[in-house]
């Protein structure tokens, strides 16, 4: 009898036996799966020709703010180019047009709140783009977009995007609390040469970006983090992005000559192949 009892104290319930070490992880580590939040897409889920609308970019897992500029007529998934697999995103950036309204496209991608995103993807320019005075592209960002000229007062976001500028020329476009002017800071991107970043049109490139936020509404430790095609291109301290305890928790597909106005608007209709953007917590590599 003796030994029964112990039998049966050793052998476990059918469903604590079959589901213990799951239950156990969860008791234990119950943030686990979602600090190892991912996104990605490579532009494959759209048919070839058709606009990537909200509904595609939900169809490839991410969730938006419900709104956009030009998705639907001026971004396509497009089987004449890709980084990987058949398909890219391409945007269009209509001849005599800048500024969001009539150039580019636009989509706000909500992500899990965190201290720390990685992000990247790849992009092509057209052989013949049209650079002028510059534009923007995409990157990490927060909250309401703080961006357009707007006062970044630590309530309302920060953006990170990245802009071209004349002849190809790369920087980080930041929008943060204590920028220096009305629009956005300017930093080069540069290589560990030493020589700047330039966009070479026909040619992909692989972007890639770490934003750290500060830890407090007035630690001025918040960081942003750069390579192109692997290689370093700038490390930048000392930002204050928020100051209401919001995390990065954005991603702004957000490209478009301008500025606005006749000097920054293509003399000639040009294009943007994006693919492969990848979005997360830990670092992504090449």
């Amino acid at each position: 009898m003796k030994i029964l009892d112990l039998r049966l104290k050793a052998a476990p319930l059918p469903f604590f036996g079959r589901w213990r070490g799951l239950l156990l992880f969860f008791l234990l580590f119950p943030t686990a799966l979602f600090s190892q939040v991912k996104f990605f897409t490579g532009f494959e889920t759209a048919q070839a020709g058709q606009a990537f609308v909200i509904s595609e970019w939900e169809k490839a897992g991410f969730t938006t703010d419900n709104w956009d500029n030009g998705m639907a007529t001026r971004a396509i998934a497009d089987t004449s180019q890709a980084a990987s697999g058949k398909k890219s995103l391409r945007v269009t950036y209509p001849v005599g047009f800048s500024g969001p309204a009539g150039n580019g496209a636009q989509v706000s991608l909500v992500l899990p709140d965190k201290k720390e995103y990685y992000m990247s993807y790849k992009l092509m320019f057209s052989p013949d783009f049209s650079f002028r005075l510059g534009g923007k592209l995409p990157g990490l960002a927060a909250g309401k977009l703080c961006s357009g000229g707007q006062i970044c007062d630590g309530t309302n976001g920060f953006t990170a995007r990245f802009m071209w500028r004349p002849n190809g020329k790369a920087v980080l476009y930041l929008y943060h609390m204590d920028k220096k002017g009305k629009w956005g800071d300017d930093f080069p991107l540069v290589y560990p040469s030493g020589e700047q970043v330039v966009f070479e049109p026909g040619k992909w490139y692989q972007l890639s970006e770490r934003v750290k936020i500060n830890s407090s509404a007035d630690a001025h430790d918040g960081e942003v983090e750069v390579w192109v095609n692997g290689e370093p291109v700038l490390l930048e301290k000392g930002f204050r992005f928020t100051s209401n305890g919001e995390g990065v928790d954005r991603f702004y597909f957000s490209t478009f000559h301008g500025g606005s106005g006749p000097d920054w608007a293509p003399l000639k209709t040009s294009y943007i192949w994006y693919d492969d953007l990848t979005i997360s917590p830990k670092k992504i590599s090449k």
